[in-house]
């Protein structure tokens, strides 16, 4: 399977260059997309056992990945693993899940800019995205997120080095952006925001832990990067557990800042963080 990629891929990448793609790929997708609708349909303040629930699920789906490392190292090692072991239509199948994966996660975070820059903006709901006459619910065309689609898939073709760079700017302003969360959420705190903590109940942090596990989507695509890392079967498992063990950390924080900060009955479903600035 080596023999047919063809031509090898300069190995470049380290344990802590996939330790921050993986942040860069995960945060984003769900933290700021999913929280506000799960905390106020779902689960309420007990949204922080919904990320618990949902981490520890993702850190054992991360030592599935981790096998297909050791086991196969070539780029593609999910759908490599599955091709010798189960054959073409089951590797296709997967595939095809994982670009799906891929799309809904890019999409989310893509359109969640357009309602933040609108709450940023104090500006009407879906005042930036055009309305057209297709189905209720699809007849929102949203120029700003093919914008941010545009230029991050542009950035991901130029180079995998220089991405990786752009990666590491990117996640460090994303981690000063997440520590004035959680750091205004604490400040701002109001135990009563707290009460009750389990409004629709057990089954509401299941339920919430369901969708929001998408938060947590994107790790597998450092299982793809096997031939443009140093040391694969040792980095990427370093890389993996690194990142999604930090991830689920901070992810807690963040809800629980949110929590305690906004009653859960007045957090906005579509921009859920926009109440730091008000």
């Amino acid at each position: 399977m080596r023999k047919q990629s063809e031509i090898d891929m300069k190995r470049c990448l380290t344990w802590w260059d996939l330790t921050w793609f993986g942040f860069g790929r995960v945060i984003g997708a769900g933290i700021f997309v999913l929280t506000g609708q799960e905390a106020h349909d779902h689960a309420g303040p007990a949204i922080v056992l919904s990320y618990v629930a949902s981490g520890v699920s993702a850190l054992f789906s991360v030592f599935c990945y981790t096998e297909f490392a050791v086991e196969i190292l070539v780029a593609g090692q999910s759908v490599a693993y599955l091709r010798i072991e189960l054959g073409e239509f089951a590797a296709i199948i997967t595939a095809g899940n994982i670009l799906l994966e891929s799309i809904v996660g890019s999409a989310a975070v893509a359109r969640a800019w357009t309602s933040y820059f609108t709450n940023l903006l104090n500006l009407p709901k879906n005042s930036l995205r055009i309305h057209t006459n297709l189905t209720e619910g699809y007849n929102l065309l949203d120029p700003i997120a093919v914008a941010v689609l545009a230029i991050a898939a542009t950035l991901a073709m130029i180079s995998t080095r220089k991405m990786s760079v752009f990666n590491w700017i990117v996640s460090a302003i994303n981690t000063v952006v997440i520590l004035f969360v959680i750091i205004a959420g604490f400040a701002n705190a109001d135990p009563s925001n707290l009460t009750p903590f389990l409004p629709y109940g057990a089954k509401g942090i299941f339920q919430a832990a369901v969708i929001v596990y998408l938060a947590y989507g994107g790790f597998e695509n450092i299982t793809t990067t096997a031939e443009e890392t140093k040391n694969p079967s040792r980095y990427i498992l370093l890389g993996l557990l690194g990142s999604m063990s930090i991830i689920t950390v901070i992810y807690c924080l963040m809800v629980l800042s949110l929590s305690v900060m906004q009653d859960y009955r007045e957090i906005d479903t579509q921009a859920a963080y926009c109440c730091i600035s008000k």
